[in-house]
């Protein structure tokens, strides 16, 4: 055993290789050779070119290997070096306890193969480790002295609510990587894996260690808000209770990132006000817009809001349709059961043939028939009347009047759109559980959504209006198919009511 760092005898340390005198500081919780080196930036009580000492990841090392959490969130703006700590600790506890066993987990394995795995080579690289065995096949990494760390994707599947593809492998410790785009039940299960294996051989307390930016969800909910409020240290007083830690982590707080780095970040506050506050700034609470008619934490919800599987499947089916044939708009079909979009297709470029093909495929499987099938009925959508048997909409008609809302909107896709945001979304009503759609049409329909904003009427102040499509298409760079979609859905709401108060009436 190397002896205790402040009785180091220096002629001792020749013949040991310097991997394991990095091993043993681990092990006796200093963390000097992981969080001192020269300063890339001038951000912080330190100077760009010398010496300076990374203090929030020393703090978040020792919280790591401190044996009183159960949950630590070490959380904030991009650019804290998080993925950088928890890749080190994990590596480091793998050499420091032979035959112990981890896990890094993130929503999709894609995520872990381009961004996790990079990570790990710059961390093995830093230490200046080179034996080691990266499976990609089973995704898994192994080290001589038996420990491992196994890689899993936990995206959440309806038909495997309970994690059992994870299989039931003991655990050490293990790590959540952008926890926020997580579902809180993975959490949950793996926690029951972990502190589970050799654990008392090596007096451990084995952890679930939380990565992330601010996100407006329950990871906000859990750590940040009850950290703020003193809730956290309520509940680690509880013996029954999970002792839980959260630490903030700013870019600036960071001085090996490069002053380009932070420039950009900075930057970001010219072309994206959200981004900035929650990527530079590490902001919580902030709200995007005043005048946004969808909350920001619901809008968050539509990909999650499990909740509602249940009474969807006492509702109809539905289908709704944007109909595009080329160039830069989507052909979008969303097959609805209730609010819960069940099944989705989309196509970048397509023919008249192949839409009424793909509709008339879906209210085949699906039974749908065409007073519960509607179509885009403005532009190309309205080339498809007696081709297709379903309803069309139009944009610009009339206003839908029922006995609970009476307000004067400007039109009827106005109207739809203010529904959509006040009894869907923001009630959590609405749930997109496809699970073909790829991350990048998750964040565009995000994206759509909050483009709800209201806007007043320049012709008449008494109407209700929202921002013009146009405007939606010149800020987001396109149009918004997935809205027009989702906003569709919403005449089916409107004229059930009218349906309902007539058989009251009658």
């Amino acid at each position: 055993m190397i002896p205790q760092t402040n009785n180091i005898n220096l002629d001792s340390l020749n013949s040991i290789p310097p991997l394991d005198i990095k091993i043993e500081l681990f092990k006796q919780g200093n963390f000097d050779f992981i969080v001192e080196g020269i300063a890339n930036n001038s951000e912080g009580n330190w100077e760009k070119g010398k010496k300076a000492k990374h203090l929030k990841q020393e703090e978040a090392l020792k919280i790591l290997t401190s044996k009183k959490y159960d949950f630590f969130f070490y959380g904030g703006s991009a650019g804290g070096a998080k993925s950088f700590t928890g890749m080190t600790w994990m590596i480091l506890s793998c050499l420091a306890y032979p035959n112990t066993r981890y896990f890094i987990a993130r929503n999709e394995l894609k995520d872990i193969k381009d961004s996790v795995i990079p990570t790990f080579y710059e961390v093995v690289e830093f230490l200046g480790i080179t034996e080691y065995n990266y499976n990609s096949v089973e995704s898994k990494i192994d080290f001589p002295n038996k420990s491992h760390i196994n890689l899993i994707e936990v995206k959440f599947k309806p038909r495997d609510e309970e994690y059992k593809d994870v299989g039931s492998t003991l655990y050490t410790s293990g790590w959540f990587e952008e926890v926020g785009e997580i579902h809180p039940k993975a959490v949950s299960v793996m926690q029951t894996r972990v502190n589970r294996w050799k654990v008392d051989k090596y007096n451990l307390l084995g952890m679930i260690f939380l990565t992330g930016n601010p996100s407006r969800n329950w990871t906000k909910n859990e750590f940040h808000d009850k950290h703020h409020n003193g809730q956290l240290e309520i509940q680690n007083k509880d013996p029954e209770d999970f002792n839980k830690k959260y630490l903030p982590c700013l870019v600036v707080e960071n001085p090996f990132i490069s002053e380009k780095y932070i420039r950009s970040l900075r930057n970001q506050a010219k072309n994206d006000k959200s981004l900035y506050e929650k990527l530079f700034k590490g902001n919580w609470n902030y709200i995007d817009n005043p005048d946004q008619l969808c909350e920001q934490k619901c809008i968050e919800n539509v990909f999650t809001n499990y909740h509602i599987e249940e009474e969807s499947k006492k509702k109809k089916t539905y289908i709704t349709a944007d109909i595009a044939l080329e160039g830069s708009d989507l052909f979008v079909i969303f097959v609805w059961k209730g609010w819960k979009v069940i099944k989705t297709r989309i196509r970048k470029t397509t023919e008249s043939a192949e839409i009424v093909s793909d509709l008339k495929d879906f209210q085949n499987e699906y039974k749908v028939s065409g007073t519960r099938t509607m179509i885009d009925g403005d532009g190309i959508g309205s080339m498809l009347k007696g081709h297709i048997n379903a309803k069309f909409f139009r944009n610009g008609g009339r206003v839908i009047k029922t006995p609970k809302y009476t307000s004067n909107y400007r039109n009827v896709s106005v109207q739809c759109l203010y529904y959509l945001a006040r009894e869907i979304v923001n009630n959590d009503q609405m749930w997109i559980a496809d699970e073909n759609l790829t991350r990048e049409y998750k964040k565009r329909i995000k994206d759509e959504l909050a483009q709800i904003i209201k806007v007043p009427n320049k012709q008449d102040f008494s109407k209700l209006d929202i921002k013009p499509k146009g405007e939606m298409k010149s800020d987001l760079g396109f149009s918004t198919d997935f809205l027009d979609v989702i906003k569709m859905r919403v005449w089916f709401d409107l004229k059930k009511e009218i349906k309902l108060i007539a058989s009251i009436n009658g």
